[in-house]
């Protein structure tokens, strides 16, 4: 059984299924084609991509360091900063000088930062950098050049790079590199120490899988014993909680579907469980019309003089409802009440008075007769207030 839809249902219905194929159309464009999830473009401790950091964040945590993500702003860090490390791994440019010192300030206080990418030069003391020209970004394989806590048990290390530490200071130790310059260098700052890495991909959830790259990430983190790990998330613009990080997810798309969902059945719901009001069809005949039908049936029946009558009435229950006389009165009871009371010239009133009482009792009068009669009244109606008269 075909079940009848107004008007209005088909609208709803058809704009609701334009909105759902929108919202299907781009979930489908939006979503990566494999299984690999979508990449950010830096080792964030969120991503799973191959070119995130969740895995050493995790596995940070399962190896007993006290590891959370930090969002604040760099003047937050740990006073006590001796055993607490920085990690920063390709933050993004426009670091503030304020920033570059506070977080200065935090390593010369004790603390260790691990920097990576060129781009954490903005937030050393003095260093510099030199490019090998070489094109692409390929894996290659760097063997320790020192012996050291950050060589140990880890000859060789696997990095994508064209970089090299340029400038060196007394207290550089470069534990990685070629003949072309260092990718691996500790340098000393106060009581702290700056571990800096020409990439971040060792750490990266593809990188730690490659050659002795964990056993370098940890040996560059420390002992777990006392260790307070900061992965840090404010210099990648994640700077407002939890829920800026949510708006990167399909969360929100989810969020807007359900609503559109929530939105469709509740007017729906409405639509059809709402009160029910009966149609009130409009009327076919308006006052107007109205008065030209009865117009027309005088005119038909001849009695015009009827019409004039109706008027007539009207008229003197007005005019004696003014005066406070009884009902009816005579024409000289009127004629004497009008210039008593009214203070108006009468002579003309009474003798249209008059012409509508012989009009009444004889019951015949032309039409041009009756309408002036008629208009005359209603003229003085007007003029001596006894009424609202339309327009």
């Amino acid at each position: 059984m075909r079940i009848p839809l107004e008007a209005g249902d088909r609208t709803l219905l058809m704009v609701a299924g334009v909105l759902l194929v929108a919202t299907t159309l781009a979930a489908v464009l939006f979503t990566p084609a494999s299984g690999e999830p979508l990449s950010v473009g830096y080792p964030s401790s969120y991503s799973a991509a191959s070119d995130g950091g969740k895995a050493a964040y995790l596995l940070l945590g399962e190896l007993g360091y006290k590891v959370e993500r930090w969002t604040n702003p760099p003047g937050q860090l740990p006073d006590a900063a001796k055993g607490v490390v920085l990690i920063i791994a390709d933050p993004f440019p426009g670091i503030t000088f304020d920033e570059k010192r506070q977080v200065e300030h935090f390593i010369r206080r004790g603390g260790r930062a691990l920097l990576t990418r060129p781009g954490s030069f903005s937030l050393l003391p003095a260093s510099d950098s030199t490019s090998t020209g070489k094109p692409g970004f390929g894996w290659e394989e760097f063997p320790a050049r020192a012996l050291g806590p950050i060589s140990r048990f880890a000859p060789f290390i696997s990095m994508k790079t064209t970089v090299r530490w340029g400038r060196r200071f007394p207290d550089d130790v470069a534990y990685y590199g070629d003949e072309q310059g260092a990718v691996v260098v500790k340098s000393k700052l106060g009581d702290g120490e700056i571990i800096w890495w020409a990439d971040s991909s060792p750490l990266t959830n593809h990188g730690l899988t490659r050659a002795a790259n964990l056993t370098l990430f940890l040996n560059s983190i420390g002992p777990p014993q006392a260790t307070r790990v900061l992965w840090d998330e404010y210099f990648h613009g994640l700077r407002a909680g939890f829920w800026d990080y949510l708006g990167r997810t399909p969360v929100p798309w989810a969020l807007a579907q359900i609503g559109l969902l929530f939105l469709v059945i509740v007017l729906t719901y409405s639509r059809r469980s709402g009160p029910v009001a009966a149609h009130q069809p409009e009327t076919r005949l308006s006052p107007l019309e109205f008065v030209e039908t009865v117009g027309d049936l005088y005119e038909r029946k001849g009695a015009a003089a009827g019409a004039v009558e109706v008027a007539s009435t009207r008229f003197r229950f007005l005019l004696e409802r003014r005066f406070g006389l009884a009902s009816p009165s005579s024409l000289e009871t009127l004629s004497g009440a009008l210039r008593e009371r009214g203070g108006q010239p009468n002579s003309e009133l009474i003798g249209i008075l008059r012409k509508c009482e012989q009009a009444a009792k004889r019951g015949r009068v032309s039409g041009p007769q009756a309408l002036a009669l008629v208009q005359s009244l209603h003229d003085y109606t007007r003029r001596l207030r006894l009424g609202r008269i339309g327009g």
